[in-house]
């Protein structure tokens, strides 16, 4: 199994820390991402809320949350996460993921709408995406008005700019993603979290 990903993360940082957001197609592995998914099939997930905090996120599909030993007890899954750390450290050495959540939508579901991830996520949010595809769109307001749009395919990873980033005390951008066109997309999420008393939602 390998540790490392197949290119250096260095110009999609410089561009997450600019824009807010960078994508990078081809990042994870062939072998670890079939890995990761091969020991991810039998868990056991439960169903997003169907609208979700004060902006009433609407989301559909269903979602795993692993921290701690739950991680490091699943070798693809903590493989993946030591490899994107190790990708991330030489720019920012803070960032350490102890977070991961799977998330899986089915063809023909909406996914999520516009949302900002939770102030409590410091530094960075990694998605990658392990199979089927959708479009993540960059958003300029609630309503959803798209600046940019990315493909989160197969192997493909998205960093999405968290408070703290190059010294902004908060810079997350507002985003969206669509439901799958073809086949189930299933991502994994790595995110650093902040104590409880800091507020989580925004």
């Amino acid at each position: 199994m390998t540790d490392s990903l197949t290119r250096d993360l260095g110009p999609a940082l410089h561009r997450v820390a600019r824009d807010g957001v960078a994508h990078e197609s081809d990042v994870i592995p062939e072998g670890l991402r079939r890995d990761v998914l091969a020991e991810l099939d039998a868990e056991h997930y439960v169903a997003l809320p169907s609208v979700e905090g004060p902006h009433r996120v609407r989301q559909q599909g269903e979602h795993l949350v692993l921290t701690g030993d739950e991680i490091t007890a699943r070798p693809a899954v903590d493989a993946l996460r030591r490899a994107v750390v190790a990708a991330t450290a030489p720019h920012v050495p803070e960032w350490q993921p102890d977070e991961v959540t799977i998330q899986r939508y089915a063809p023909g579901s909406s996914g999520i709408s516009t949302h900002l991830d939770g102030r409590r996520h410091r530094h960075l949010v990694a998605i990658l995406t392990l199979e089927g595809s959708a479009t993540l769109r960059h958003c300029t307001d609630r309503e959803g008005t798209t600046a940019q749009a990315f493909d989160a395919d197969a192997g493909s990873l998205v960093l999405l700019r968290g408070p703290g980033l190059a010294g902004v005390e908060d810079g997350r951008p507002l985003h969206a993603v669509d439901g799958p066109r073809e086949r189930r997309r299933t991502s994994l999420t790595l995110r650093a979290t902040a104590p409880r008393d800091v507020t989580s939602r925004g």
